[in-house]
């Protein structure tokens, strides 16, 4: 009698362990794509973090550049002449050698 419980209940424990596997096997995929759609959130989240942080150093630079040209005297008329002239630097003069 226990030889014929043992036959049955071995196909139904092999159904019992498949049916699991593929559980756990679409379980797995649904936890990688859910990984991946939180890696692209996380991802768009730092992008605007420092897009907002690149703009607000901008402003800071700015108002460091105006506050550091009214300590120079430097009035608005000056600032658009200074940013219109090209920078231009000065030649070095050629220094002549020595010939040995």
């Amino acid at each position: 009698m226990h030889k014929h419980w043992k036959t049955r209940l071995a196909p139904a424990a092999l159904g019992l362990v498949l049916i699991t596997l593929a559980g756990c096997d679409a379980a797995e995929q649904s936890a990688q794509k859910l990984a991946e759609e939180a890696k692209k959130e996380a991802q768009a989240l730092i992008n605007d973090s420092v897009g907002e942080v690149v703009d607000e150093v901008n402003r800071q630079v700015d108002s460091l550049q105006d506050s550091t040209n009214r300590a120079l005297g430097k009035d608005d008329k000056e600032q658009e002449q200074d940013a219109e002239a090209p920078q231009v630097e000065p030649e070095k003069p050629i220094e002549q050698g020595v010939e040995t």
